[in-house]
């Protein structure tokens, strides 16, 4: 393999060649437009950096300030969207019949890749769901969540809980829903749990881990989730 050439090393060689043609700016431009299309080089993908995750201290002031108001509802939601990783438009999304307090699975059907999975949540919220969903069921309702239309509530509706609880906390930093997914996952990783066990809990799948991901089962991930979230900051 030829060494790569450093870049003033080899801009002095173009010189060379592009000073016979006595180029200006827009003449330059299309050339090196050209080479690097005849190249295939296109722009680096931008770098994706974590947000502002909020501190074990913002979490119990967020998660306290939701049980403060008192509304049931909103209290579930909210501590499943935490302690769970789901998706915005996957716990809203949520029937009473995808819920088994049993085995402590959710069963997210058309999630996103419209790909059915389930997910864990952890022994300390077992108790809580199941008083929740045979309320629900005893109100006849069809959604985990529903209004008081009886229709299930909007990613929409979400956010502004989430940016209306972290106010009553006095949290400064942007909170939004999709924040408590990277909360969630790094919070695993930090115990020892990587892909693709992660890929399983979470549900963020890349294609070339697929045929891993297919072959494990969450039951082979519940032991470590259970420990994990034994020191999640909300219980």
């Amino acid at each position: 393999m030829v060494p790569r050439l450093a870049p003033k090393a080899m801009a002095t060689k173009l010189v060379r060649v592009l000073r016979l043609q006595h180029p200006d700016y827009h003449y330059l431009k299309k050339v090196f437009q050209y080479t690097r299309e005849l190249l295939e080089v296109g722009p680096a993908p931008p770098r994706k950096r974590l947000p502002a995750l909020l501190t074990e201290a913002e979490l119990v002031a967020f998660y306290d300030a939701v049980w403060t108001a008192q509304q049931l509802t909103h209290v579930i939601m909210l501590k499943l969207l935490l302690v769970t990783g789901l998706r915005n438009a996957e716990l809203v999304q949520l029937r009473l019949a995808d819920v088994d307090v049993h085995t402590g699975h959710l069963r997210i059907v058309q999630g996103k890749g419209h790909k059915d999975r389930e997910v864990l949540f952890p022994l300390s919220v077992r108790g809580e769901l199941a008083q929740y969903v045979e309320r629900q069921r005893s109100q006849g309702t069809t959604y985990l969540f529903e209004s008081k239309r009886h229709r299930p509530y909007s990613t929409r509706r979400l956010r502004q809980l989430v940016a209306q609880y972290a106010r009553a906390a006095g949290i400064e930093k942007r909170v939004y829903p999709h924040l408590f997914r990277h909360q969630f996952i790094t919070h695993l990783t930090k115990h020892g749990i990587i892909s693709p066990k992660l890929q399983l809990l979470s549900g963020h799948t890349a294609e070339h881990s697929l045929a891993v991901y297919r072959a494990l089962a969450l039951s082979d991930v519940a032991e470590e989730y259970e420990a994990a979230m034994r020191t999640f900051p909300v219980r």
